[in-house]
């Protein structure tokens, strides 16, 4: 079991956060500011990553653009002034780092094309993003490889993709309806990935997309569904690795906690050692070394809490 951020972090000191991270955490994750503004959220990160795509601020929303433009420059430039930031806190000897991007099938929810729609609406130019994407997320992966000499673990972060199976992604006008998209499809892409970390609503269909399937704190609320313990117990039974999502503020009491779980779903404890991470939802000092500190008592306590 290991405590890690998701990498999402409040302030807009790199150096910051990158201190924080590398101070509580066993695996470090590249920080994300999204507070800096446009450009450092999700969407804007990811398309620093990209390979052969451009993607600019439109009226609504991002868009693709045939020509890097200023703000496609400004998102570039960032990334690499943030790495330089990074190593200059940690050094170049990092045993593990996480890195992570928004995957596919929000990324293409998120993003415009030239005339409006969104990328998700075009099968062409929805394929042309998610090979770009893997293809610039192994290029950043290799970098970051390069300038810490350690081992590269990806996540991917896929917020809307429940929405997306369930047909919920809104069109240009109210009359103008975007498919659900298939299960299946959806598995089959992400697992093109790789990926050693998928972050999503429990999606238990898809959860094996990725070696660790990441939730947040609302398990406990989907847990109390049969569907949710079901999907856990089979997700835990087959294998697979879970993260679960924990608050971050009380080391003990969410050991214990995650420890009942497990009881409720008739799994052994064990698993939590070697089957399950934990994360805070909301990453701060405190709550990273809180998830450290609630990984540690599961390690040497599982049994006896």
């Amino acid at each position: 079991m290991t405590g890690f951020a998701l990498g999402p972090m409040p302030g807009t000191s790199v150096a910051e956060a990158a201190d924080i991270i590398i101070s509580e955490t066993s695996l470090p994750a590249i920080p994300q500011l999204p507070d800096r503004g446009l450009g450092s959220d999700a969407v804007g990160r990811t398309a620093s990553m990209l390979e052969a795509i451009n993607i600019e601020r439109g009226p609504r929303s991002w868009r693709m653009t045939t020509r890097p433009q200023l703000l496609t420059r400004r998102t570039w430039d960032r990334l690499e002034r943030d790495l330089d930031e990074v190593q200059e806190v940690w050094g170049e000897a990092v045993p593990r780092i996480k890195v992570q991007a928004m995957g596919p099938w929000s990324l293409a929810a998120s993003i415009e094309l030239s005339d409006g729609h969104r990328v998700l609406t075009d099968s062409s130019a929805f394929a042309e993003l998610s090979d770009a994407l893997a293809h610039g997320l192994r290029a950043h992966a290799d970098e970051v490889a390069s300038r810490f000499h350690g081992e590269v673990q990806v996540q991917l972060d896929e917020p809307l993709l429940a929405d997306v199976i369930a047909g919920r992604i809104p069109g240009t006008t109210d009359f103008d309806s975007i498919p659900a998209v298939p299960e299946e499809v959806i598995l089959e892409n992400l697992r093109g990935f790789e990926a050693d970390y998928l972050h999503a609503a429990p999606l238990w269909a898809v959860a094996r997309a990725a070696k660790t399937f990441l939730v947040d704190s609302r398990f406990r609320q989907w847990l109390s569904t049969p569907e949710h313990y079901d999907g856990l117990g089979e997700h835990l039974s087959a294998g697979r690795r879970i993260g679960l999502g924990i608050s971050g503020t009380d080391a003990r009491n969410e050991a214990i906690s995650l420890a009942a779980h497990l009881d409720r779903i008739g799994m052994p404890r064990e698993l939590l050692v070697d089957h399950c991470d934990v994360f805070p939802i909301a990453a701060s000092a405190s709550a990273l070394r809180s998830v450290s500190e609630t990984a540690a008592i599961l390690v040497r306590d599982a049994g006896d809490l």
